[in-house]
């Protein structure tokens, strides 16, 4: 598997590494998709999700 372009793709591989490689490579890095497909398999929500995504990019 080819690692994700996307910074929040690989961040979700690390945060989430059983996420499925096609759905997330679907996403096309998109931080709100990518979040929708993480919220699908823990019990964070959507908005929780998202913030976790894009916090480092927050912080700089």
């Amino acid at each position: 598997m080819a690692m994700p372009k996307s910074p929040y793709a690989r961040r979700a591989l690390a945060l989430w590494p059983r996420l499925d490689p096609e759905k997330l490579r679907r996403t096309r890095g998109d931080p709100r998709r990518i979040a929708r497909l993480v919220a699908r398999r823990t019990a964070l929500s959507v908005e929780t999700i998202l913030l976790i995504l894009v916090a480092a990019d927050l912080l700089t």
